[in-house]
């Protein structure tokens, strides 16, 4: 066998053809971009992907690295695109590998962070919006309501956005939506095949609410009195936002799961109207009190409906009273119903309403942590390699390396509020053995992590290092509370120290001056000289805590508190009162009592010393963070039909309309007239009142009778009561009443059990706690806390799942 050798010095034949190779290939990719940007823009958008992909790819062509074909996606955004999909407990079948599946996640990913606040815009736009009965045109330049001239249309006064901008903003925020559903469509194509939650059908929703969005728009330009504006946009939300479609989707189960229950409640009230108005409507007698004692059973109508508000207990007892008083043999009929209707059936309602709420928000807890796991393991599969170690034999591990690369490729995916220099320490702590590299079991944890917000401050103030040790001696005793270990910063150190014992003292001395002088004001007492010099001291001492506290602690450690923030706005506040009232001789005193009471609010910060109240906010907080999504549906309906109320109802509930006139209404004689649907704040007050009380007959009755008898208009009226009723008092409210129960419960039992036994920490916690001291000894502080979705998922995961 003959080898043929280069000479020395000479580049061999397999370098030059590589050096070749890796040339023509850039002159290939670069006429290949050239050529793409050449073409027309409709068309040069289909292959975007394909040029910023060939763009990225150049590099590693260059370096030599030509076994990885051109058309393929690397394991970095795969595994990327797989955990992004897991922290929102979705997933894939398989990873997708053309890289037009990655550009267009991305593209998708990024146009979400506009879209989704575009849709809250135009959700909260139905509150500040000119209401449409008040007869304002687009660019007529009309301000306020013009058909409100009369006193008698109560009003919210919150200001409105004149029509103009408001249809400017609307078609801005359609441009948005048109966009994202652009991007929407091309993940759909773009995934085929690999499992994405993106469904056709959901895609042509979104685009049929789209377009009728737009006409809608275009016919109210063209001068129509209706809009259907409300619900396409609550539509085009909970298309478009992932947690409300989840939520609208488990309440629309629901209510199909307790129709049959909901039917039976029909079939009593019905049935007991029909006995009723069999048994009473020949009744010609009245009661001791002059009332027809067959009021409200009348015609089988009117027993309907005085049977339907009887189980709602908005007019119990008052239908009873009249055949009650008249023969008390009626109780014959009126307890049984009220029994079955009132006390079990509406209690039936509510427990299986509840029930399926929970079942299905178990089977989605379940299936998206199956899926959570799956994409975590996917991810580790594809960045596995074999260990560097020869103690750990042919075990798979991930490297630093594919670590970093990996949150380079999820960082254009979501919010890691990681720096490239703090990667270090978070691979450290996923580490648990510390052998530089990450096995399955510690790369489980990654979703987690990431997850959490990472913030690092500067402990100590500039000034402590000027001063000298006597000065940093003496603000030590007063600024700390003398524990051992560790130096953890502001909120580790300085409750309970003597800065802060004295100032909740003077915090107190505070609250006892207010209540002083509010008893010399209402008593009309005559005021002390010295209440002026009392006032200002108040003004300034808290002035005086803020540079204590920037004194010993770092600007940025001192912010990062909110309490901090709070106390330095309001304090600066109060000066600015005192300084203003010094210097200008006619500033009224009352304007710094006034001022004043803005500090009453740090009372209840300074509650928190209290073991009990600090166990109460906790469970608190965490009860709202836990329940968001279904306080977020409640205030929903309630806007979702207050729109609706004041496009049917508005201006309308006014004596003096003719409608109303000569009719002997509980609404005004109640002087109800404040509860109205003359503007959507206005309407989702009215509602907000109505929910927890299921039903308010007066305000219904007066809705009624603003139409005629057997019209279209008293059609939509009664479908607008009822299924309000049903969507908050029935569905909605049910649900985040019992929800809250069961979630309050359960945080209570975690916070007792932490404090009886300790909080019980995993091993990245446990990393990170050492990290953080570490931190600390070199004068840095490590702030650390669980993002709202992740502790979320933790407390839904207790309650669910035992």
């Amino acid at each position: 066998m003959h080898h043929h050798l280069s000479p020395v010095g000479s580049p061999s034949p397999r370098s030059s053809w590589r050096k070749q190779t890796s040339r023509y290939a850039q002159l290939f990719q670069d006429e290949v971009c050239r050529g793409l940007r050449s073409l027309p823009r409709f068309v040069r958008g289909d292959f975007h992907s394909a040029t910023e992909f060939l763009q990225e790819r150049g590099a590693s062509a260059m370096e030599g690295d030509l076994t990885k074909p051109l058309h393929e996606l690397d394991a970095y955004r795969k595994a990327a695109m797989v955990l992004h999909e897991a922290m929102q407990l979705q997933g894939f079948h398989k990873p997708p590998e053309n890289p037009n599946a990655w550009f267009a996640y991305k593209t998708k990913t990024r146009m979400e962070k506009w879209a989704v606040p575009a849709l809250w815009t135009l959700l909260l736009l139905d509150i500040f919006e000119t209401p449409l009965w008040c007869g304002n045109r687009p660019f007529h330049g009309q301000r306020g309501c013009a058909a409100a001239t009369s006193s008698e249309y109560i009003l919210s006064n919150v200001p409105v956005v004149p029509i103009s901008a408001a249809v400017a903003l609307e078609l801005f925020i359609f441009l948005i939506l048109i966009i994202h559903f652009a991007s929407h469509v091309r993940l759909y194509y773009a995934m085929k095949g690999h499992g994405h939650a993106t469904t056709g059908g959901a895609l042509v929703l979104e685009g049929c609410l789209l377009m009728l969005s737009v006409t809608d728009l275009l016919v109210y330009l063209a001068g129509s009195a209706y809009r259907i504006a409300p619900f396409l946009r609550f539509g085009l939300a909970a298309c478009s936002v992932q947690r409300l479609q989840v939520l609208v989707l488990s309440f629309c189960r629901t209510t199909v799961a307790v129709s049959k229950v909901g039917l039976f409640f029909l079939y009593t009230v019905v049935l007991f109207a029909w006995v009723s108005a069999t048994v009473l409507d020949d009744e010609e007698g009245k009661d001791q009190f002059g009332t027809p004692v067959r009021q409200g059973f009348e015609t089988f109508g009117n027993a309907l409906y005085t049977c339907f508000t009887t189980l709602n207990t908005a007019t119990l007892p008052d239908s009873m009273v009249p055949s009650y008083d008249a023969s008390r043999s009626y109780l014959l009929l009126w307890i049984p119903f009220i029994f079955i209707g009132a006390v079990l059936l509406k209690q039936v309602i509510l427990a299986g309403v509840y029930n399926d709420y929970t079942a299905h928000a178990k089977n989605f807890l379940v299936e998206g942590r199956r899926l959570r796991i799956s994409g975590v393991n996917c991810a580790f599969e594809l960045l596995k390699s074999g260990s560097p170690s020869p103690k750990h034999g042919s075990e798979t591990v991930v490297r630093f390396q594919d670590f970093e690369s990996l949150v380079d490729c999820l960082k254009q995916l979501l919010e890691i509020t990681v720096s490239k220099e703090f990667l270090r320490v978070l691979f450290r702590a996923l580490d648990d053995d510390a052998n530089g590299v990450l096995d399955k079991a510690e790369f489980q944890d990654m979703c987690d992590v990431l997850q959490f917000e990472f913030r690092i401050t500067e402990r100590d103030s500039t000034l402590r290092h000027l001063a000298g040790p006597t000065f940093d001696q003496f603000m030590v005793s007063i600024m700390e509370n003398g524990r051992t270990g560790a130096n953890l910063g502001y909120a580790d150190r300085y409750p309970g120290s003597a800065v802060d014992v004295a100032m909740n003292c003077v915090l107190a001395a505070n609250v006892l001056w207010v209540l002083a002088e509010s008893f010399i004001d209402l008593n009309d007492l005559e005021e002390p000289p010295f209440l002026k010099q009392v006032d200002l001291f108040f003004s300034f001492v808290y002035v005086l805590e803020a540079l204590l506290k920037l004194s010993h602690w770092s600007v940025a450690e001192y912010w990062h508190e909110v309490d901090n923030r709070f106390d330095f706005i309001t304090s600066m506040v109060l000066a600015s009162v005192g300084l203003c009232f010094l210097a200008l001789q006619n500033l009224s005193v009352q304007i710094v009592r006034n001022a004043n009471l803005l500090r009453l609010l740090r009372v209840v910060k300074a509650m928190k010393h209290l073991r009990f109240y600090q166990r109460t906010c906790l469970v608190v907080t965490r009860l709202l963070a836990t329940c968001r999504e279904v306080l977020m549906l409640n205030l929903l309906v309630v806007l979702l039909w207050a729109s609706a109320g004041v496009q049917l109802f508005g201006g309308q509930l006014v004596e003096s309309n003719p409608r109303l006139a000569g009719k002997d209404l509980g609404y005004f004689s109640s002087n109800y007239q404040v509860f109205n649907f003359n503007d959507v704040p206005m309407g989702m007050v009215t509602l907000f009142v109505w929910t927890l009380g299921d039903w308010n007959d007066d305000i219904a009755v007066a809705c009624v009778e603003l139409a005629e008898p057997w019209s279209a208009k008293k059609v939509l009226i009664w479908a607008f009561l009822l299924s309000y009723y049903v969507a908050s008092p029935l569905l909605a409210y049910n649900v985040l009443s019992a929800f809250s129960i069961d979630v309050y419960q359960k945080i209570d039992e975690e916070v007792q059990s932490q404090e009886e036994n300790g909080y019980e920490l995993c091993e990245v916690e446990r990393n990170l706690l050492m990290i953080q001291e570490e931190m600390a000894d070199n004068g840095w502080v490590l702030h650390m806390k669980e993002s709202a979705d992740l502790a979320k998922l933790r407390i839904h995961t207790a309650l669910f799942t035992n």
